[in-house]
């Protein structure tokens, strides 16, 4: 999930200038070019931050009308203003580019009365400021012939989030109008002038034909016809061409489809009274406190600007963005091109001059063009193409063995946006075509700034009108596909966890045959299309391949018994393939290095591999029918993960079912009490030497960043070492605040398998865990509590018997269920199976002996559809219906606050836990879930952090009492070596320092930091959350899938150190030092020096500033500019450190 956006780094206001655009200008710019019209590039993640930013992960406004909160409609009508013209256009340097302005409509707007009050008689032009939502309301209505400008503007229609508001992104500017008068009084001339890093979410009316409101009357009647949908890239487009039927996305927009990419500022102008401006004073007071509260939030700048505008005529436009040719450019240069052009970061106008300046080496032309990525905007691209020549290395390092560099494409309402060849795990497929990995990209639908949320009223929409709006674009992408570096790609399949991210793979079919791919892959029969498409993504999925020649075995048999499997998706395997595929995984040695299971991918089979030598041989893999769901040659065995120890932790729904079911909620607040003591103040206990036993614990299992040895070797005081720490209790913290993640001593989280030998009774189940190779397996006898995630129905969470078995004495690590009963337990916990769900399992009997056990829930699928044979139509269409019917979120949310203002076993509990059922089993059956809005909370508890616009209650239960136990709000920002004055450790500087190896390591120095500040940008994170491995969550963005990021964090950190390490050797290679230090821990105090010392420091910032003044930065915007240093550069090297201060023996 990756993406280079702009970084809200500084923007620039404009000064005094006199639109609207002459409408001939208008109109000819408008009708230049009348189609196509999309964008470029990026990855999967899309925040920017600066050097030193302090992560503003915030809330993520819905581009939906969302309920009534407390204080919205105030908001919307005390800073709402009405312009008198506006104009859109970009900032260049120090000049603002005007594409599009003309005079706003004045009057009132009643088209929602009744609907939505909050906009009713709002007006048909203003500009409001919803400071609950954090949004920009925009809407103009503009004074030009209708007939002239497309649906879009018919009337701009907008909201711009406060997040997606360039840093210092808004300036007002304010003279008196002695001309003007409101009852004798002056009035203020007021110019607002608003920077952006990424497009607002565009709307449009929503087309009302006579033939749709036949179709649509009873929506008509009821209040229920959308009166708008979101805006696509079509909708700018002056032809009567829809989305639908526009053909392939193509890389660069056309025309004024590309007013989203190419539009980053907006500018209003007012005539204001005094009250008015008044009021517009307050409204600026407001920035400036949510600044206060959050300083990434400063938004507002305080400084003059002079900036001269510039108006396009037609042919100008053409020139300065125009499409530019680029088909005699290789692929991978060209699509990097494109990237680059819809990231904003290059103007088409841009592409001759950069084509004369680039290498003539394809590889380090590419290797310069993905650099660009890391700018805010390139304005001399002669200068800055020279400057990224002198210190990138020719050869790009190779991938990890089990990481390919692959493209990924995120598809939005307006662009579509390359990303440049990022290292991803990989997959079967990717495997198979490793030396055609251009023919093969990943493709993403999201918003223009995160997550695309489908809401009500595009379901609505797209019911009635098929060919426009948002979901018209993802099926345009899925029909017609995309053209990127001038090939067009078509969806082939999505795996599972990608359609959750609403993700699918393309391929390039000149590259790599479709009917080929579908042959090798296997004879998938199956005539139910979401299964269908589910065995389609399986190859897809990631894993790595276990190098061993194995042998498939006789099958053996599912236990069955009252429709229900016993054993589904759990095999065996013999002793060798468990050692290789743990081996594989990088467990060479101790507990992990002989698992008892393994999650596999084997052809299209898939599930759990149990270590049994009883039934298998060494080598040999036996399947069950439960396992393979469909038939294939392929014999390579895929390791997903091994069966490992992981201890037991609660989270809200457990505690709120286990509370239900009698558990004291006085022992659930002792122990979160226990787990917040034992995490806080971890930092100061590091600062002072003071660590813990425990504390270390804590940090190796949280961190893969070698803190431990580094605090025993002294550099406990370290900014960098400090910030990791303080990473580690700021997220343990959160995790305790905002999901109740609470460790349970006396319990284990383990995965699933099967009882082969058949000697467990009904209810009971065999667990021996083994935490470490310093202590002894013990084998679990008790009465136990257990459960799975999710746990929404008061019958998840029960009680069996934990028992010892001889004949399971083998099995470590894995929690074994009996295959006796009359349904299986995993079946009765939320609907598990032995495919690779892990549980919770529990033997404290203060948990166990109180709690009652209600019911389990008699969940029965409906029946699935199914087609005489599934087509690639039926795949496209499945995965949109997928999009727009994705509530399982909504509903766990739902369910949490109705839980918690009533019980789980009220009837709308009970009844949401059964959608989550239907809804969880789309893949299986296509049938989509229906969240009722009775459903539907009115109010919601303070421990779900809904934002202003939601009617908010402090909570009383369980969940309250622990949620206001985590106070005051766990924080972090990275520190500044500048502020701590260049904090040295004496034990490295007396070393000497070499000027000529400075000079080598610069350089080396200069790419690793420009590849972590892509990573910063790419998983919007800070820097030392890179090396450390976790995301925290901002206050304001607590709900972001930041535990899906740790893996990438590894392997990106782990690629860059290989990088620098591997180029730091080079670079010594045949040269010999007059010191007792070797050559790399000569290479490490330089390194060190590089990244602490003040005069290297303030050189290197002094270098980084000449660089922005060349690329054409003001002088007012250089403060802002100014990075903060990087610090994790000299912990490439920490093994060298180390033995620097201490010796080789640590």
């Amino acid at each position: 999930m990756s993406s280079a956006y702009p970084p809200r780094s500084r923007t620039f206001g404009v000064g005094n200038v006199d639109f609207p655009q002459t409408l001939d200008e208008l109109v000819n710019t408008l009708s230049h070019n009348h189609l196509m019209a999309q964008t470029t590039t990026t990855t999967r993640h899309h925040h920017t931050p600066q050097r030193g930013d302090t992560m503003a992960h915030r809330r993520n406004p819905q581009g939906q009308r969302q309920g009534q909160g407390n204080n919205r409609g105030h908001d919307l009508t005390q800073f709402n203003f009405h312009p008198s013209a506006i104009a859109m256009g970009s900032l260049i340097g120090r000049q603002f580019v005007q594409m599009l302005g003309a005079k706003c409509r004045v009057g009132h707007d009643y088209s929602m009365a009744g609907r939505d009050r909050n906009r009713e008689n709002m007006g048909t032009s203003f500009l409001a400021f919803d400071f609950n939502r954090e949004v920009l309301h925009i809407k103009a209505s503009l004074e030009i012939d209708p007939k002239n400008i497309p649906p879009a503007l018919r009337p701009l229609d907008a909201e711009l989030s406060f997040d997606d508001i360039a840093s210092q992104g808004i300036v007002i500017e304010a003279t008196n109008r002695n001309d003007v008068s409101f009852h004798g009084a002056p009035r203020k001339h007021v110019t607002v002038t608003v920077t952006t890093r990424r497009p607002p979410r565009f709307f449009t009316e929503f087309e009302r034909n006579d033939e749709l409101l036949g179709m649509g009357h009873e929506r008509e009647r009821t209040g229920k016809l959308p009166y708008r949908r979101r805006a696509t890239a079509m909708d700018f487009a002056t032809s009567t061409v829809t989305e639908l039927k526009a053909g392939a996305i193509q890389a660069i927009p056309e025309g004024p489809c590309a007013y989203p990419t190419f539009w980053n500022t907006f500018r209003w102008t007012f005539d204001l009274t005094q009250v008015e401006f008044q009021r517009l004073m307050r409204c600026s007071a407001q920035f400036k406190d949510l600044a206060n509260d959050d300083p990434e939030m400063d938004l507002l700048s305080h400084k003059k600007h002079r900036w001269s505008t510039r108006k396009l005529t037609s042919a100008e436009y053409l020139a300065m963005y125009g499409t530019p040719d680029l088909s005699k450019v290789l692929f991978s240069s060209r699509t990097l091109i494109e990237g680059l052009i819809g990231h904003g970061i290059l103007k088409p106008g841009d592409v001759p001059q950069l084509l004369a300046v680039l290498p003539r080496s394809t590889e380090f032309a590419d290797r310069i063009l993905e650099s660009l990525y890391n700018e805010e905007r390139v304005r001399e691209v002669e200068k800055v193409i020279r400057a990224k020549a002198r210190y990138l290395r020719k050869e790009p390092p190779p991938p990890y063995s089990h990481l390919v560099m692959i493209r990924s494409v995120l598809v939005t309402p307006t662009r579509l946006l390359i990303g440049p060849p990022q290292q991803e795990p990989s997959n079967s497929v990717t495997r198979r075509y490793a030396d055609r990995l251009e023919a093969i990209v990943r493709v993403q639908f999201t918003d223009e700034e995160d997550r695309l949320h489908v809401a009500e009223y595009t379901k609505q929409a797209d019911e009635l009108q098929k060919d426009v709006g948002i979901m018209a674009r993802v099926r345009r992408a899925l029909w017609h596909g995309i053209t990127i570096g001038g090939r067009t790609y078509m969806p082939v399949a999505s795996s599972s966890s990608q359609q959750k991210e609403h993700a699918i793979w393309f391929i390039d079919n000149k590259k790599i045959d479709f009917l080929e791919l579908k042959s090798w892959m296997g004879n998938v029969a199956e005539t139910i299309v979401a299964k269908h498409a589910a065995r389609m993504g399986l190859p897809f999925s990631t894993s790595r391949i276990v190098q061993l020649d194995i042998k498939l075995g006789r099958e053996i048999n599912d236990v069955e018994r009252n429709e229900h499997c016993f054993t589904d998706g759990v095999a065996v395997a013999g002793i060798e393939i468990m050692k290789e595929a743990a081996r594989t995984l990088g467990a060479t040695k101790g507990l992990n290095s002989t698992p008892s299971a393994i999650q596999f991918r084997l052809g299209g089979a898939k599930g759990v591999l149990t270590c049994w030598p009883q039934l298998a041989d060494k080598l040999e893999v036996r399947l069950r029918p439960s396992l393979i769901k469909f038939r294939s040659t392929l014999q390579d065995l895929n390791v997903v993960r091994i069966a490992k120890y992981q201890t037991a932790f609660l989270n809200r729904q457990f505690i709120m079912m286990m509370c239900a079911n009698g558990v004291p909620e006085n022992l659930i607040i002792r122990i979160f009490q226990e787990n917040l003591r034992s995490i806080r103040g971890l930092k100061q206990r590091v600062r002072r030497g003071a660590a813990s036993k425990e504390d270390y614990k804590l940090m190796s299992v949280c961190s893969e960043f070698p803190l431990n040895q580094l605090i025993r070797a002294g550099f406990h005081a370290d900014p960098l070492v400090l910030d990791v720490v303080e990473i580690i209790e700021c997220r343990l913290l959160q995790d305790l605040k905002w999901r109740a993640r609470v460790k349970i001593p006396a319990g284990v989280f383990l995965i699933g398998i099967a009882d082969e030998s058949g000697t467990l009774k009904a209810n009971e189940v065999f667990c021996q865990y083994q935490e470490s190779d310093e202590t002894e397996p013990v084998i679990v006898q008790s009465e136990i509590l257990i459960c799975r995630a999710p746990a929404l129905h008061p019958g998840d969470v029960r009680r069996a018997f934990a028992v010892d078995r001889p004949e399971l004495r083998h099995l470590k690590n894995v929690i074994v269920f009996s295959v006796q009963g009359e349904r299986p337990l995993p079946n009765m916990l939320g609907g598990g199976d032995l495919d690779g769900d892990d549980y919770t399992l529990i033997w404290d009997q203060e948990f166990v002996r109180p709690l009652r056990v209600y019911g389990a829930m008699d969940y029965k699928a409906p029946p699935p559809k199914r087609v005489d044979k599934v087509t690639q139509a039926d795949l496209n269409e499945n995965f949109v219906q997928y999009m727009l019917n994705d509530v399982l979120g909504q509903v766990d949310n739902c369910h949490l606050a109705k839980c918690d203002i009533g019980s789980p076993f009220d009837n709308d509990c009970i009844e949401l836990s059964k959608t989550h059922s239907i809804a969880v089993d789309f893949p299986k059956t296509g049938h989509a879930a229906t969240l009722e809005p009775r459903l539907r909370p009115k109010e919601w508890p303070d421990f779900m952090d809904k934002d202003g616009t939601k009617k908010i209650y402090q909570s009383e239960k369980i969940l309250g009492k622990l949620f206001k136990l985590v106070n005051p709000e766990p924080n972090f920002r990275p520190c500044d070596i500048k502020e701590l004055d260049y904090p040295v450790d004496q034990r490295l500087s007396h070393h000497p320092i070499y000027s000529t190896l400075l000079d080598k390591l610069r350089p080396i120095k200069d790419r690793y930091e420009a590849a972590v500040l892509y990573d910063m940008r790419r998983y919007r994170v800070c820097e030392p959350e890179i090396p450390s491995g976790m995301a925290v969550r901002n206050p304001r963005r607590k709900r972001i899938r930041d535990q899906n990021l740790n893996e990438p964090l590894r392997d990106a950190y782990n690629a860059h150190v290989g990088d620098a390490r591997e180029a730091a050797k080079e670079a010594i290679e045949g040269i010999s030092f007059t010191t007792n230090l070797t050559g790399m821990q000569v290479v490490a105090r330089h390194a060190y020096a590089l990244t602490y010392e003040r005069v290297h420091v303030e050189a290197w910032q002094a270098r980084f500033m000449l660089e922005a003044e060349e690329h054409g930065a003001a002088d007012e915007d250089k403060e802002v500019l100014r990075p903060r240093p990087m610090t994790s550069f000299a912990w490439v090297f920490w093994q060298e450190l180390i033995q620097i201060v201490t010796g080789p023996n640590l």
